[in-house]
């Protein structure tokens, strides 16, 4: 199956996409049909009304894309624009996720600071470079944009731009652009003239599924009624309109007065169709559920319906109830254990989607509310983004309160301060104790770029001893630097390989073999490739290992600096010879310069091939150590893969040559049972 680029927006993908797409198989092969021909345009349109499908279509087609799209080098990189989902609905948001992708794709750092315009321009650039690199590879870069009819920025001020506006009018490299939309509002005015958005040719109207139909009828057959129902029926559906969703069943009661049965009961049931659950983001492997309407349509329709004043009313109960979490009462502190993760997460995000900067600031400048967002999220990254949030509206204000201003950025660098000390081991313990959501945003808290990517290697490692492959994978794929993300995937390479996934090993081996070659300093180049050479070779495919090695072996000849060389030709040394090329290694290892590397390197060789059962060979090439100490560590070596009495000779002669071993302790710890006979081979040695 086709495998797109992965990132941390593929799980805002996974929140669109339905659970199974039905009868669409038509407009799926037309869509490969679309990336794969040479002879069409680098644009299509899909246009169609609200309720036909369009997103069920295209998130299906993100995330599981057609095995011909793999086959042919096809990447997919994406973006869904839907006001229902806060923040996701202007040109921010775009340039963010689609440079986070693409960087994932490049295996390069992600750009940072820069005002706007400096990020667009980033964006244009990794697109360029995107595309260029995939035809490089034989395939072909593809962007899906679903709904820019939803694009709040073409509406939102003069000085606004829309998502549109910022598409490649001349797309580079061969690279395809698929948008969907309905057919108004019109194409935005930031659009040129010349743009293929603008050509009608590139128009595909989408057919209604009536499977998407029968679920709009009967979902606003409940809306209408919840609209005219009983008071909790009516409550419920104002204050989850008003709070943009996210409110679980808990938060709901005590926003209500009802009990917990009756909510649910009206949400599971009575609306099923006008509401839809999610885990929530902090909490999922708690069962904790939040709700949201269940279409953009609906929501849109209930605001309508609802009308300002009642949509206020909504509002203010919220911040009544966020005001009694705020502020300490009876003993009670600011912010407890039990806050609602709706007034950590989504509360500021309605905030800052309706405009209110006065209650958004007052939030972003709560050390207390940050603390126990820290507590639960186990980090600051959300904190950061909600200050930097807070900034950007107050800038964009006729009148920036420079004082609210000073105090955020203040506040902000507390924040980056005390991240800067986290040790870069914990996140993987979070992770082994069961807490992977924890672990994952202790470790993207860490403000150190390297700290960062050496926590996040760490705990790919962890996730999928655990089993979660599928999440080990797309942290992996967010490290942009290429030989940190080859180490991670490589060791990923190991776990789904000693799992009996050979098929899955060998396309991950794959994809880091691909990682590893974009790396331009020979030494870490060759380290990746030695690293993945032994673990292909520990999964059983020597050939590929033996390849693997070789190259290697040429980049570290590359190496100018000599300890360099030596590190990377002595990790070499072990994988080649495990592979079977015991002649290879050997001289490999001989041409170390360095005399302790040199002794190491064969020290290594030794035990590699006594374990080969070439007994004699391992003890001729430790014995052409002429460092007594040294041949006497590469004889304990050997002799710790050799069997009885053969071993208790090398001890003894071992310990001849270099009275500074403990080898019996050694020993003992490799034969339990033979001990004292071991003992009294070595007594019996020094006496001859």
């Amino acid at each position: 199956m086709a495998r797109p680029v992965r990132s941390a927006y593929r799980r805002q993908v996974e929140r669109i996409a339905p659970p199974e797409l039905l009868d669409r198989d038509a407009e799926l092969a037309e869509l490969t049909g679309f990336c794969l021909d040479d002879h069409r345009g680098p644009y299509v349109w899909w246009r169609a009304g609200p309720w036909a499908g369009k997103s069920a279509l295209l998130s299906t087609f993100v995330l599981n894309p057609p095995d011909r799209l793999a086959a042919s080098g096809v990447r997919l990189v994406s973006f869904f624009v839907t006001a229902r989902l806060a923040s996701q609905d202007t040109r921010e948001p775009f340039t963010t996720a689609l440079t986070e992708q693409l960087c994932g794709l490049l295996a390069v750092d992600l750009p940072t600071g820069g005002d706007e315009g400096t990020r667009e321009a980033a964006l244009l650039d990794l697109l360029v470079s995107a595309a260029e690199a995939c035809r490089h590879a034989g395939g072909r870069l593809v962007l899906v944009v679903d709904g820019l009819d939803e694009d709040r920025g073409v509406t939102t001020g003069p000085g606004a731009h829309s998502i549109a506006g910022l598409l490649p009018g001349r797309p580079p490299a061969g690279m395809r652009i698929i948008v969907a939309g309905r057919p108004n509002p019109p194409i935005p005015d930031d659009v040129p003239d010349w743009h293929p958005l603008r050509d009608p040719g590139i128009a595909r109207l989408l057919g209604d599924s009536p499977h998407a139909r029968d679920v709009q009828r009967l979902g606003q057959s409940e809306l209408k009624r919840l609209l005219t129902g009983s008071p909790v029926e009516q409550d419920l559906l104002g204050l989850l309109t008003a709070a943009r969703g996210g409110l679980s069943g808990t938060d709901l009661r005590e926003l209500t007065g009802a009990d917990l049965v009756t909510v649910e009961e009206i949400l599971h049931t009575v609306a099923g169709r006008t509401f839809t659950r999610r885990p929530a983001a902090w909490s999922p492997d708690d069962g904790q559920q939040v709700y949201l309407l269940g279409h953009e349509e609906l929501h849109n329709a209930s605001a309508h319906y609802l009308g300002n004043d009642r949509l206020a009313h909504y509002r203010n109960r919220l911040h009544i109830w966020a005001d009694s979490y705020r502020t300490p009462t009876g003993g009670r502190p600011a912010w407890p254990p039990h806050t609602p993760e709706y007034l950590l997460t989504g509360y500021p995000r309605m905030l800052a989607t309706t405009g209110d900067t006065s209650r958004l600031a007052t939030l972003a400048l709560d050390p207390a509310r940050h603390d126990r967002m820290l507590d639960l999220s186990g980090g600051d990254t959300a904190a950061l983004t909600e200050i930097t949030t807070c900034q950007d509206l107050l800038l964009d204000g006729p009148e920036p309160d420079l004082y609210a201003l000073a105090r955020l950025s203040h506040h902000r660098g507390q924040l980056e301060s005390r991240n800067t000390h986290i040790p870069i081991r914990l996140p993987a313990v979070w992770a082994a104790l069961g807490q992977p959501n924890r672990a994952e945003a202790l470790a993207r808290t860490l403000t150190d770029a390297y700290q960062q990517a050496g926590a996040l290697t760490g705990l790919v490692r962890v996730v999928a001893g655990v089993g979660d492959h599928e999440r080990a994978e797309q942290i992996a794929r967010t490290l942009t630097n290429p030989a940190q993300r080859a180490e991670a995937l490589t060791g990923l390479v190991r776990v789904v390989a000693g799992v009996g996934d050979h098929q899955r090993a060998a396309e991950l081996a794959t994809e880091a073999e691909q990682i590893a070659r974009t790396i331009t300093h020979p030494y870490q180049q060759s380290r990746a490739l030695t690293g993945l050479a032994q673990v292909v070779a520990g999964a059983g495919d020597h050939e590929r290992a033996v390849g693997l090695a070789a190259e290697a072996e040429q980049m570290a000849r590359a190496i100018t600096d000599p300890d360099q060389q030596a590190w990377a030709l002595s990790e070499l040394v072990r994988v080649v010879a495990e592979a079977g090329d015991h002649e290879q290694a050997e001289q490999m290892a001989r041409a170390i310069t360095n005399p302790a590397q040199q002794a190491e390197a064969l020290t290594e060789l030794a035990q590699v091939v006594a374990g080969a059962d070439n007994h004699q060979r391992a003890e001729e090439i430790a014995r052409t150590l002429t460092n007594p100490d040294q041949q006497a560590h590469a004889l304990t070596r050997v002799a710790s893969v050799v069997g009885l009495p053969r071993a208790s000779h090398l001890l003894g002669e071992a310990f001849a040559l270099g009275s500074w071993l403990t080898p019996l302790p050694v020993l003992a710890l490799i034969y339990p049972q033979e001990v004292l006979r071991i003992a009294d081979a070595v007594r019996a040695y020094d006496r001859s």
